[in-house]
């Protein structure tokens, strides 16, 4: 991850900041998930041709029918592929903040140990070799 990508993520404190709990996110996920589940599985009945009768202005009546409810078909499947999308963008934010707190507690034990290394006592075998952390220690 760049420097640039890091500023564009938040951290899991700063998301639970905002409200949302580890908790929360399971849950808005598994509702994802079942509204897309209960989405697909909710398709519009087929119109039979005789639906509207059999005369000629019927028969085209039922073909209108037919080509509206491909409309709805394909728009619930829309609906669908967003409730998917939403999904995965919402596990990615939570992943990525996670990397972002796991990449920031190793950058803080590896100063600390560098700070306790600083902090002990040198031997003349063992001059201390301290130099002061830096911006671009981290």
């Amino acid at each position: 991850m760049t420097g640039d990508e890091r500023n564009d993520v938040f951290t899991a404190g700063e998301l639970r900041s905002f409200g949302f709990t580890e908790e929360l996110v399971d849950r808005i996920m598994r509702f994802l998930d079942t509204s897309a589940a209960d989405l697909s599985s909710s398709k519009p009945e087929s119109v039979v041709q005789t639906a509207f009768g059999g005369a000629p202005a019927s028969v085209t009546c039922s073909g209108h029918a037919g080509k509206a409810r491909q409309h709805v078909v394909d728009a619930i499947n829309d609906m669908v592929t967003g409730l998917h999308r939403y999904h995965s963008s919402l596990d990615g934010m939570r992943r990525r903040a996670l990397s972002v707190d796991d990449t920031s507690e190793a950058d803080i034990n590896r100063l600390i140990v560098r700070a306790e290394d600083c902090a002990a006592t040198p031997t003349v075998g063992s001059p201390s070799q301290c130099v002061a952390p830096t911006g671009g220690d981290s």
